[in-house]
């Protein structure tokens, strides 16, 4: 799957605004385990494994449990663009929500966890769509619901 487009997707950025930056490693451990060839620097990463992310072709992702499709994707970013196949450090994560292959509509409430843990984990700046509005912090999680369900219903 091609990364993308923040412009007409439901798109949101979390940058490390720290010293600290995740390596491949660390973003592996989302998915409950360690990668045999890039280990994790960081074991906070491990305490995010129940927002079940799978690894998907090069990218992460959290599938639609109705219809094993991915809903939310987690793509790494370095100097602010997505990339694959790189060991890190990464300048931030972007997640993508996906509402049209949401079979039941629950991942909504996820996608909205998701960033909150993510964004919290260390110190960062989530950043909303093209315009890279930013979210917080803190995150107002009943806002960023509201915001991604207008999104969904309106396209805004």
């Amino acid at each position: 799957m091609a990364p993308v487009n923040v412009e007409h997707e439901c798109v949101i950025d979390v940058m490390f605004t720290g010293p600290q930056r995740p390596s491949f490693g660390d973003v592996f451990r989302l998915c409950g385990d360690d990668h045999p060839n890039f280990p994790s620097a960081d074991p906070r990463w491990g305490s995010l494994d129940h927002l079940r992310f799978e690894q998907v072709d090069d990218y992460f992702a959290i599938l639609d449990e109705g219809t094993d499709e991915p809903v939310i994707w987690l793509y790494p970013l370095a100097q602010g663009s997505v990339v694959h196949h790189h060991p890190g450090p990464f300048d931030g994560l972007r997640l993508h929500y996906g509402p049209e292959l949401d079979s039941s509509s629950g991942l909504l409430a996820h996608f909205v966890d998701v960033v909150e843990c993510l964004a919290n984990l260390l110190p960062a700046q989530a950043l909303w769509g093209r315009r890279r509005e930013p979210l917080g912090p803190p995150i107002a999680t009943d806002a960023l619901a509201a915001r991604v369900r207008r999104f969904v219903d309106t396209g805004e």
